[in-house]
């Protein structure tokens, strides 16, 4: 895959319409917000959905099949930025900021799965999208992505679940309700700088350019960010029978799974064995274990799961 330089040009719009290869034809007029930088060679825009409601999002690349980018909990399109740039040399690329969070508008709804998918839904009719999509989601945007392929078949061309959240890690899911709490009282007491220390630090600095960790950081760990992440969380525990429902279905579409084992626990052993029997429910399924990264494949191994991705998309049927 080749990397784009840095000499790229960078747009960043938030009236009118775009049309990467022709695709994206309905225009959208914005409301004022903060322009926020969506990286070398990406474009960031804001689109309204039937409702009045703003979505930012990010695209990239000018040829190739469309790929959209769904994020993990608490995450921005902004976290996808490395992948993103690195996947739009080969393909077409929507990453966006689901509501609440980032540069999109607050829902007053409450933020089930099934919203949330009713969401990237409109976001795709706004856009205009007429061609298939394929969808790759990370952690709560796994059940995410398979949401809407069971609700809205024709937007989905193939899916790609990145460590996503399964029914088996229901235990080690349930504390993640008292840790956001505990986050959001941190970053009130000014605690924000510290907790992204560990990620300037950490393993997300190892493949993420100084650059990107910016655009990444944006609006991450910030107070709007951990609000609307605890109003998508607070339904979570309510949605296990429609996980296990999900997962004991074959998929309509190709399938893949990536999932981190970087270390021999419990909890990699429960993620790298039940995704590898979901998939295998599916015609065309199939699972890859990533030996060096834990959950936050896109960020710790964004070149890594950039090749994944067109890998996977360039082996799909025509």
């Amino acid at each position: 895959m080749t990397r784009p330089t840095r000499s790229s040009r960078r747009t960043r719009s938030t009236t009118g319409p775009f049309t990467p290869r022709g695709s994206f034809s309905r225009s959208s007029r914005s409301t004022p917000t903060e322009l926020r930088d969506p990286g070398v060679g990406l474009a960031e825009h804001r689109v309204r959905l039937p409702d009045g409601r703003h979505l930012r999002c990010v695209t990239g690349g000018t040829t190739g099949p469309l790929v959209l980018l769904e994020c993990g909990l608490g995450n921005t399109a902004g976290t996808w930025v490395t992948v993103q740039r690195l996947l739009s040399a080969t393909c077409r690329t929507i990453a966006y900021d689901r509501a609440g969070i980032g540069g999109s508008d607050v829902d007053t709804h409450p933020r089930s799965l099934t919203r949330m998918a009713d969401d990237l839904a409109a976001l795709l009719d706004a856009l205009a999208v007429e061609e298939p999509v394929v969808l790759v989601g990370h952690s709560w945007g796994g059940p995410l992505i398979r949401v809407l392929a069971e609700r809205r078949p024709e937007h989905v061309r193939a899916l790609m679940l990145i460590d996503p959240t399964i029914a088996a890690v229901k235990k080690w899911v349930r504390p993640v309700r008292p840790l956001y709490l505990k986050l959001i009282w941190k970053v009130r007491m000014g605690g924000r700088e510290r907790l992204l220390h560990s990620y300037r630090t950490g393993r997300w600095a190892q493949e993420m350019p100084p650059q990107d960790l910016k655009v990444a950081f944006h609006d991450f760990m910030t107070s709007a960010n951990l609000q609307a992440s605890w109003q998508e969380i607070r339904p979570q525990m309510s949605t296990w029978p429609e996980l296990i429902r999900l997962e004991s279905s074959p998929s309509a579409v190709p399938i893949r799974f990536l999932v981190g084992v970087d270390r021999p626990d419990p909890l990699r052993t429960v993620m790298a064995e039940g995704c590898a029997r979901i998939a295998a429910l599916s015609p065309v399924g199939g699972t890859v274990l990533v030996a060096d990264a834990g959950h936050s494949i896109p960020q710790e191994r964004p070149v890594r799961t950039a090749r994944e991705i067109d890998d996977f998309v360039s082996g799909l049927p025509q």
